[in-house]
């Protein structure tokens, strides 16, 4: 029988609406610099006023990222990263007190070669409140939605500016959680400016759904942030935060200086999330 209850990340959402607060979801990747650091960057991060945090699982043929995000993945591979210490990191989070819902962005290929039920399992005994699988299309998942649900998982399907009206109808039913609507038809990186169509797409999902929506793709600045949760319901930034964290390696900071580094924009980024105006 699936679990009708609310989800940690219903209950997060259900909190900010109530103080009319957006979310700010950082996305980290596991494992670099190393897996030390990623538990660090993540435990500041939520500390810094992160609402959700994404965390990626390096994979050798990512999907839709961009060089900075993929550079990231080579380089926690090429240190010998392993799937099961995605397990691990968030168990170590869980245990240091972090709260906030944990999701998982991966492929389904490393799903897939663990069997989705193992998987399942895995995450949510871990700690994890959800998974983004992107290459796991809504409509073509089979009863993983039912499945991911029933473990107390929430699966969180992807919306880009290029979705057909029927296919975001099929994705709007099938996610839970929260919509990931990709700003942009492209990989993911820090771009100059929002799209001129942000607020259209999001109002039209918003019009399909009571789910909140959530914005990636492209947002690598407070006042970017701060634009975006003016018309949707989180902000999630990705490449910047990963962009922080290469360009403190090459600096050679590490430990405590790293993590302040790079946990200085992420709660520049929380601020200005929090501090929306709603534009619709």
């Amino acid at each position: 029988m699936p679990n009708s209850a609310p989800s940690k990340i219903d209950q997060t959402f259900q909190r900010l609406k109530a103080a009319n607060r957006a979310a700010f979801i950082p996305f980290y990747v596991a494992g670099d610099p190393d897996l030390q650091t990623s538990e660090a960057l993540i435990r500041a991060a939520a500390e810094q006023g992160a609402d959700l945090v994404e965390i990626g699982v390096p994979f050798s043929d990512p999907i839709a990222d961009g060089p900075v995000i993929q550079a990231a993945f080579h380089r926690a591979l090429t240190k010998g990263f392993k799937v099961r210490q995605i397990f691990e990191l968030t168990r170590n989070l869980r245990a240091s007190g972090v709260s906030v819902p944990l999701v998982a962005m991966v492929s389904y290929s490393l799903v897939y070669k663990q069997s989705l039920a193992a998987f399942l399992k895995f995450a949510k005994e871990a700690g994890f409140d959800g998974l983004i699988i992107p290459d796991l299309p809504a409509g073509y998942e089979g009863d993983a939605a039912e499945r991911a649900r029933a473990a107390g998982l929430d699966l969180i399907f992807l919306i880009a500016p290029t979705t057909t009206a029927e296919r975001r109808n099929i994705i709007a039913k099938r996610s839970r959680g929260f919509i990931y609507y990709i700003s942009i038809a492209g990989i993911t990186g820090a771009r100059a400016a929002l799209p001129s169509d942000l607020a259209e797409n999001v109002r039209d999902i918003k019009s399909r759904t009571a789910l909140p929506v959530c914005v990636g793709f492209g947002i690598s600045r407070p006042e970017q942030a701060a634009a975006v949760c003016g018309v949707a319901d989180g902000a999630i930034v990705g490449s910047a935060l990963v962009r922080r964290s290469e360009e403190a390696v090459a600096r050679n900071l590490s430990g405590a200086a790293l993590v302040e580094y790079v946990t200085a924009l992420a709660g520049e980024l929380a601020e200005a999330a929090h501090k929306r105006q709603f534009k619709i």
